[in-house]
C-alpha cells in the first residue's frame, strides 16, 4: 500500500510540473469581472467577445468567453493588437470598450458594469470559446439562478431544494421532506455542496425546509448523473451551491417577512474588500404557545441559520471566506415527569485563495470544515435517556486550472479527515457508542478539449485512498458532445463511482439521521453510469432535450431494521444487509422557455429502479421506495407589468409499500390461550403502490416601491385543490383496519420582500 501511495505522490508532482511547464510562452490574457452597474452584484455567465486585428500578422482575431458563477471571465491567447471588447448579459445593455495589447506576455484586467435594460432586439447573438458552457459537454446538468428560484411557488419562502424537486428525474420523499430522490437513487447518494464543502443534513423543521437561505445564494448547479472527476464520494449525483458574491460599492440590504419566518441580508465594502451577512429565523413561538394552553403536547420549536462571506481582490489574486451555521431546537414537556429535547444542525467554514500564476494557469487552495450534530435529551417518568450523534469533515485541497483557447485541464489533490461520534445512554448507565476517524486522500485530473468547432470531449480520472480498510479506488469519467445540426447537440457520458459513507435515515424525523463509514467488514457501494442525450436549441428562447440513463449498482447496503436499539457494534456487517445489487434506468424529456413574459419548463420521466438482497424478499428483486414509473412536472411564470404569477403542477406514480398478506395470533405456550393482539404477516416486499401523487401550487407577486426602494409582496397557495396525498401505510396489531397516513392539505402563506 505504501508503494501505491508513493506512485500517487509521484503522479501529483509530475502533473504539477507538466502544467507549470506548458503554461509558459503563450499570448496575452484579458480578464475581469462583469457586474450590475447599479447594485454592483456580479452577473454570472455574462458573454464577453473580443474582435480586432493582430499586430503580429494583421490577421482578424475573434475570441470570446463566458464568465463564471461569480462574474469572472478570462480570454486567453490574445496576440498583440488593437481590439474592441463587448460585454453582454440578458436584460442588460451592452458595454463596448477598446483595448490595446502591446506585449505577448501582458495580463490586462478589464472590468465592466452593465446597466439593466429591457430586451428590445429581435435577436441576440452570444459568442463564446469552443469549450462553451459546461452543459454543452456534460450530460444531466441543470443550472438555476436565484431569480428562477424566487419565481416558483413554495411554502412561505423560496426553497432551493424544493425547486430542484420540480425538475425531471428528481423526486421528493413527501410534502414535508427536502430529501432528493434523483434518477432512482436515495437521498444519501447525492452529494450536496455549499461553496465546495459537503453539507450532511441540509434540512430544517424535520425536512420541511432546506438549510439554504435564498438571499445568500447566487446559483445552484445540479449534476443528475455521470458527474465530473472534481467531485466524488456519492453513487449518484451532485448539487453544487454557490454563495452570493458581495460586490456592492455601498452598504445595501434586503429583508423578507412571511407567515413562517423572517430573514435579513446586509452587504457592503470594507476598503477594497466586500462582506455579506445573512440571517433567517422562524417565529412560530407565539402560535405554538397559544395552542399549548389547551394541548400541552404541542412542542416548543424554532430554527435559525446564519450565512457570512468576505472577499478580497488584488492584482491577479482573490480570497474568499465563508461561514454557515444553522440550528433547530425542539422541546416537548407534556407533564412534569416527561420531557423530550432535541437540538440539531450544521456548521460550515471554508477559506479559499485563488491566484493567477501566469496568463493561463490558476492556482486555487482551500481549507474547510463541516459538522453535523444532533443532541437528544429525554426523560420518561424521570428516567433519563440521551443520544449524541456527530460527523465532522476537515478537508484541505489544492487545484491547478490550466487553459488555452480550445483546452482546459484541471488537476487537484485533497485530503479529508472524518470524525464519527455516536453514543447513547439510558438511566445514567455508562454510554455505549461508536467512534472512528478515517482519512481519505483523493487526486483527480479533468481534461476538457474542443478538437474542432462543435465537438467537445471531457476525460477525467479520480483516485481515492481510504485508510479504513486500506482501500484504493479508481474512478474514470468521460463525457463528449457533438453538434450534428443547427442547434442540435448529441451528448454522451459515463463513469465509475464509489460511496464510503452510508446514511441510516429516518424519513419522518431527519434529526435522527446517522452517517456511518463502511468499514473493512463490507465493501463500499459502486455504481457504473451511462447517459445518452440529445438537446435542441432552436433559439435563445427555447430549449428541448431528451436524455436516457442506466446505472448499474453493486455492493449496496440497506439498514437492518432488526438491529436492536442497544446495539454496541457499529461494524457495517452488523448494521446493514450487505452485498446488494440493483439498477436504475429511464428516459427524461425536458422543454424550457427561458425568456419572455411566459417562462418555465415541462418535464416527464419514465423510470425504473430495482434492488436485490439475499437477506430480503426471499432474494427476489424488488422496487425501492424511491422507484417512480411516471413523473410529470410543469412550472410556469407569467409576468405583466408589476404583476407576476407562478404555477406548478406535479404528478407521480404512487410510492411502493409492503402490503399485509395475513393477520395471525400466537398461542401462549405457558397458559394455552392466544396472546392478545394479532400480528401482521408481510407480503412481497414493496409489491403494492399508494395512489398516484398530484398537486397544484399557485403564487401571485406584486412589485412596488417602498420609501423609494424596490419591494415585492407575495401570496402563495401550496396544494391549491387540497388533495391529501398518501404518505405511508401503518398497520396496527390491535386493530383490523389499515391506516393510510396523509400528507398536507392546502397551505396558504403571504409575505413581503424588500431592498434598501
Amino acid at each position: 500500500m505504501a508503494l501505491r501511495c508513493s506512485k500517487l505522490v509521484v503522479l501529483v508532482l509530475a502533473l504539477g510540473v507538466l502544467l507549470g511547464t506548458v503554461s509558459r510562452g503563450f499570448a496575452a490574457t484579458v480578464s475581469g469581472v462583469v457586474r450590475d452597474a447599479e447594485s454592483g452584484a456580479a452577473l454570472p455567465y455574462a458573454a464577453v467577445s473580443l474582435r480586432g486585428t493582430s499586430a503580429v500578422d494583421s490577421s482578424e482575431v475573434a475570441l470570446g468567453a463566458l464568465g463564471d458563477s461569480e462574474g469572472r471571465y478570462r480570454i486567453l491567447d490574445v496576440p498583440p493588437g488593437r481590439y474592441e471588447v463587448r460585454f453582454a448579459f440578458v436584460a442588460y445593455g451592452e458595454q463596448v470598450d477598446s483595448l490595446i495589447v502591446r506585449a505577448a506576455d501582458e495580463d490586462t484586467v478589464l472590468d465592466a458594469g452593465l446597466t439593466p435594460q429591457p430586451i428590445t432586439t429581435e435577436r441576440v447573438v452570444v459568442e463564446a470559446p469552443r469549450l462553451g458552457r459546461e452543459k454543452d459537454v456534460q450530460t444531466g446538468v441543470v443550472s438555476l439562478q436565484i431569480e428562477q428560484l424566487e419565481s416558483v411557488p413554495s411554502i412561505g419562502e423560496p426553497d432551493l431544494i424544493r425547486t430542484l424537486q420540480l425538475l425531471p428525474g428528481v423526486q421528493a420523499a413527501s410534502d414535508v421532506s427536502s430529501g432528493l430522490y434523483i434518477r432512482g437513487g436515495g437521498p444519501d447518494q447525492t452529494l450536496i455542496l455549499l461553496d465546495d464543502v459537503p453539507v450532511y443534513n441540509p434540512t430544517h423543521a424535520f425536512g420541511f425546509f432546506s438549510t439554504f437561505n435564498s438571499d445568500a445564494i447566487q446559483d445552484v448547479t445540479l449534476y443528475k448523473g455521470a458527474y465530473p472527476a472534481e467531485h466524488g464520494g456519492r453513487l449518484g449525483s451532485v448539487v453544487d451551491i454557490k454563495s452570493r458574491n458581495p460586490t456592492s460599492p455601498r452598504i445595501t440590504g434586503q429583508a423578507m417577512i412571511s407567515t413562517i419566518a423572517a430573514r435579513l441580508t446586509l452587504e457592503g465594502p470594507l476598503g477594497s474588500n466586500h462582506w455579506l451577512v445573512s440571517g433567517r429565523r422562524t417565529y412560530l413561538e407565539p402560535i405554538l404557545s397559544a395552542l399549548r394552553r389547551d394541548t400541552p403536547e404541542i412542542p416548543y420549536y424554532n430554527f435559525y441559520d446564519l450565512n457570512g462571506r468576505f472577499t478580497t481582490r488584488r492584482d491577479g489574486s482573490w480570497t474568499e471566506l465563508n461561514a454557515y451555521r444553522g440550528r433547530d431546537n425542539l422541546r416537548v414537556e407534556p407533564d412534569a415527569d416527561t420531557s423530550f429535547r432535541v437540538e440539531w444542525g450544521n456548521t460550515v467554514l471554508s477559506a479559499a485563495y485563488n491566484r493567477l500564476l501566469s496568463n493561463n494557469l490558476l492556482l486555487r487552495m482551500a481549507a474547510s470544515g463541516s459538522e453535523y450534530e444532533s443532541v437528544t435529551r429525554a426523560s420518561f417518568f424521570n428516567t433519563p435517556f440521551a443520544v449524541n450523534n456527530r460527523l465532522r469533515d476537515f478537508t484541505a485541497r489544492a487545484e491547478l486550472d490550466w487553459q488555452r483557447q480550445n483546452r482546459a485541464v484541471k488537476f487537484g489533490i485533497e485530503a479529508s479527515l472524518f470524525d464519527f461520534q455516536f453514543d447513547q445512554s439510558f438511566n445514567l448507565d455508562e454510554a455505549t457508542g461508536f467512534s472512528s476517524t478515517p482519512i481519505e486522500i483523493a487526486a483527480y485530473v479533468d481534461d476538457q478539449w474542443a478538437p474542432r468547432e462543435g465537438t467537445s470531449l471531457r476525460l477525467g480520472l479520480r483516485s481515492r485512498y481510504i485508510t479504513d480498510g486500506e482501500r484504493l479506488l479508481l474512478e474514470p469519467r468521460v463525457s463528449a458532445s457533438q453538434v450534428v445540426a443547427n442547434g442540435v447537440r448529441v451528448k454522451v457520458g459515463g463513469g465509475i463511482y464509489n460511496q464510503y459513507l452510508q446514511l441510516i435515515a429516518t424519513e419522518g424525523f431527519s434529526a435522527a439521521d446517522v452517517y456511518v463509514p463502511i468499514d473493512e467488514s463490507a465493501t463500499p457501494g459502486r455504481s457504473v453510469q451511462g447517459v445518452l442525450g440529445v438537446s435542441w436549441q432552436p433559439s435563445r428562447m427555447y430549449e428541448l432535450s431528451v436524455e436516457g440513463y442506466y446505472t448499474d449498482l453493486e455492493n449496496l447496503v440497506t439498514f437492518n431494521n432488526n438491529t436492536p436499539a442497544d446495539q454496541e457494534s457499529f461494524a457495517a456487517s452488523d448494521l446493514f444487509y450487505t452485498g446488494g445489487t440493483g439498477y436504475a434506468t429511464g428516459v427524461e424529456f425536458f422543454a424550457q422557455r427561458r425568456v419572455g413574459r411566459v417562462t418555465g419548463w415541462l418535464g416527464y420521466t419514465l423510470g425504473w429502479s430495482r434492488r436485490t438482497f439475499d437477506q430480503l424478499n426471499g432474494g427476489s428483486t424488488y422496487a425501492p421506495k424511491y422507484d417512480r414509473r411516471h413523473d410529470v412536472k410543469a412550472v410556469f411564470n407569467y409576468r405583466t407589468g408589476p404583476w407576476s404569477y407562478g404555477l406548478t403542477f406535479v404528478y407521480a406514480t404512487g410510492q411502493a409499500f409492503t402490503p399485509a398478506s395475513a393477520r395471525y395470533r400466537i398461542e401462549d405456550p405457558a397458559l394455552g390461550g392466544l396472546t392478545p393482539g394479532a400480528r401482521v404477516l408481510p407480503g412481497e416486499r414493496n409489491s403494492s403502490r399508494l395512489l398516484p401523487y398530484h398537486r397544484l401550487d399557485f403564487s401571485i407577486n406584486r412589485d412596488f416601491t417602498l420609501f423609494g426602494q424596490n419591494a415585492r409582496a407575495f401570496l402563495q397557495f401550496f396544494n391549491v385543490y387540497t388533495r391529501r396525498n398518501e404518505w405511508f401505510v401503518q398497520f396496527d396489531n390491535d386493530e383490523p383496519d389499515v391506516e393510510v397516513v396523509k400528507m398536507l392539505p392546502i397551505v396558504p402563506s403571504l409575505g413581503m420582500h424588500f431592498k434598501f
